[in-house]
């Protein structure tokens, strides 16, 4: 006679076969919705990835996959959403908290975002890029000595992050902002070494140049930063501004219409 209380052996063997058809199920929604990704169809894969979690919700590489759907068409309330619980179901994911960090940026929550990211560091100490966000985060919320401390730890860790999220651009706009324009210059010319096809780093060192007087260096960096990138407005706006100053009107009413026009 079965005991009260216990599952007989037959059950017991239902209920685990039971379990291992969901998690074949759910890998297999998971395949589905990375194809469809990659395919560029997002509700597809966002449809996929729901599946997949529908039958583990504590499957966190479904969690992740979907926020970075969310996070590729520009909805970050969902995004972040989806790294959280990435982040609280598999700490140790590759980048799950960090994309979560990264999220709760955007999203301009920038005390939530540096708790998660100091959470990151605390595993990963030399991880450039939570470093970075973390220096971005601080640096919004007025804490401006840490925030230089973190932009350091960044360029300091900087392993070859992608051309216009280098720390060193983000350095020295930092000490430009504070006013510290000549030091700006190490930091963002390192940055175009790294990365001379980088339209934000020529554009930002074009304009610490153009704040210093130099007026032929900005003029190089801010031309190169609008051929990388036409549509950027600043850039335009930047330029003519140089042109004007160097008594190039024609030249320099062209570039302020077509920051008038560009996104």
């Amino acid at each position: 006679m079965p005991v009260p209380g216990r599952l007989s052996s037959g059950v017991h063997l239902s209920l685990v076969f039971c379990n291992l058809i969901y998690a074949q199920d759910a890998e297999e929604f998971f395949r589905q919705g990375s194809r469809s990704f990659a395919a560029q169809d997002r509700p597809a894969a966002i449809s996929a990835f729901r599946n997949s979690l529908k039958l583990r919700p504590d499957f966190g590489p479904a969690w992740k996959a979907l926020g970075v759907v969310f996070a590729s068409q520009g909805d970050f309330e969902n995004a972040e959403d989806s790294f959280r619980n990435a982040c609280e179901r598999q700490p140790r994911l590759a980048d799950a908290c960090l994309y979560h960090g990264r999220a709760l940026y955007l999203l301009n929550r920038f005390q939530p975002a540096v708790e998660v990211l100091r959470h990151v560091l605390q595993r990963e100490k030399d991880n450039s890029e939570a470093w970075r966000l973390l220096a971005l985060s601080l640096e919004a919320l007025g804490e401006t000595p840490a925030a230089g401390d973190a932009f350091r730890q960044a360029v300091r860790y900087n392993r070859g992050a992608s051309p216009n999220e280098d720390p060193g651009i983000d350095y020295g706009v930092y000490l430009f902002r504070q006013g510290r324009a000549e030091e700006a210059i190490v930091p963002l010319s390192d940055a175009v070494g790294r990365h001379p096809d980088s339209s934000r780093a020529h554009l930002e060192l074009g304009c610490v140049q153009l704040a210093l007087d130099r007026l032929a260096l900005a003029a190089a960096h801010l031309e190169r930063a609008v051929g990388l990138d036409p549509r950027g407005a600043r850039a335009h706006l930047l330029l003519g501004k140089v042109y004007r100053r160097q008594g190039r009107e024609n030249d320099a009413a062209e570039q302020l219409r077509l920051s008038s026009i560009a996104k």
